[in-house]
């Protein structure tokens, strides 16, 4: 038996090592993740059971996704109106210019480095439309991310205080110019400021530290979700242009084509949780208050629920695709990434008929999934 243990930090190739070790247990260890829940059925075992698994993980409050219920429910209530179909569909032309202008970027027949120079400023950019921030915060947001990521790779605490601190400062600042302008539009921050919850029987707005939490896990999570999976979508048109003609030319659905390219290629590895209880994983004896992180890389591969790993088959495979999760903890912006990821390869096919890679990519390391460099040439 393979010792099952799995260190992010120690694999250059984390979807390869993650596919090998899935082979020989379900559930590895990990002085960084605990429990790491490699399997499909593992992982389901663990995010359908909320009373033996929380989301209240971290050390910092998380609204609503480090919540469990019924608190969870409260405030998620409030969130989800963000991500209604009316609401998508008033931000889709903001949406739709933004991919127009970045993909403009890309010139036939002229190599270039995608994911920084397309992806992240794509997901930069409309991450601050949606939020009503100024452009000019991308910069400055993209800095911090790169810097937050670097800190939890190096599980450096101080750091990883000191740039929540950074992040909570900005937001401040975008709360106070709402607040001494009364000519600022009704921009979803602002929408924020005035969002009321009833908890414990008492209705209020949402407080300074609630707001900070929910536009810090927009953010965080939204921005390198969405750049990683721009990433994973040029790499796969490029491997792969008879599905993107299909698509091209309406023979796919785009929306369950996308799901199942990042099912292949995910964007996100990982998610954190914390035993209520002395239980078990698989067979895997998890005391009371130990870590355990299911790993979606790990089990939206799983061979015994999606044949071969990396066979695009999204009519098949649709049902059990974790890419948004599953459960109470769904992703609540889900609609929203999958509208701009929608929008981002309508504008590409309509700019950029081929794609090939030009130098060997370099993939993310943990916690980030895609590629850290790719560069393509168009044709």
């Amino acid at each position: 038996m393979k010792d099952c243990r799995w260190e992010p930090s120690d694999q250059q190739h984390q979807i390869a090592s993650l596919d090998e070790l899935r082979q020989h247990c379900a559930v590895a260890q990990s002085d960084m993740l605990g429990h790491a829940v490699l399997t499909h059925n593992a992982v389901c075992s663990v995010i359908e059971n909320h009373d033996t698994f929380s989301n209240a993980a971290g050390s910092h409050l998380s609204v609503p996704n480090g919540m469990d219920p019924p608190e969870h429910s409260i405030f998620r209530e409030a969130i989800e109106p963000y991500f209604s179909s009316q609401r998508l569909s008033e931000f889709e032309p903001a949406c739709r210019e933004i991919a127009r202008t970045v993909i403009s970027q890309i010139h036939k027949d002229k190599p270039l480095e995608v994911v920084s120079k397309i992806a992240k400023p794509f997901a930069l950019h409309i991450q601050c439309a949606f939020l009503g921030w100024p452009d000019s915060l991308t910069n400055t947001l993209g800095e911090w991310l790169e810097a937050n990521q670097k800190a939890i790779v190096n599980n450096d605490r101080a750091a990883l205080k000191e740039k929540a601190d950074e992040f909570e400062a900005l937001i401040h600042q975008q709360l106070d110019v709402r607040r001494q302008s009364k000519t600022t539009k009704d921009d979803n921050t602002r929408r924020l400021m005035n969002e009321k919850v009833t908890v414990n029987g008492e209705t209020r707005r949402l407080n300074e530290e609630e707001i900070v939490s929910i536009l810090r896990n927009w953010t965080a999570g939204e921005v390198g979700t969405i750049a990683a999976a721009i990433g994973s979508i040029f790499y796969f048109f490029a491997q792969n242009p008879d599905i993107a003609d299909k698509l091209r030319n309406n023979q796919l659905n785009i929306d369950d084509a996308i799901d199942e390219i990042l099912r292949i290629d995910p964007p996100l590895i990982s998610n954190r949780r914390r035993a209520t209880k002395d239980t078990e994983i698989s067979g895997c004896p998890v005391k009371q208050g130990e870590k355990v992180t299911v790993l979606w890389a790990s089990a939206n591969r799983d061979e015994a629920v999606f044949g071969q790993a990396d066979a695009f088959n999204p009519e098949r495979n649709k049902a059990n695709n974790l890419l948004y999760g599953r459960g109470i903890h769904i992703c609540p912006g889900a609609p929203l990434a999958r509208m701009e990821l929608r929008i981002f390869v309508q504008e590409l096919q309509k700019q950029i008929s081929k794609l090939e890679v030009v130098e060997a990519p370099e993939c993310a390391t943990y916690p980030s999934g895609g590629f850290q460099k790719l560069t393509i040439k168009a044709a």
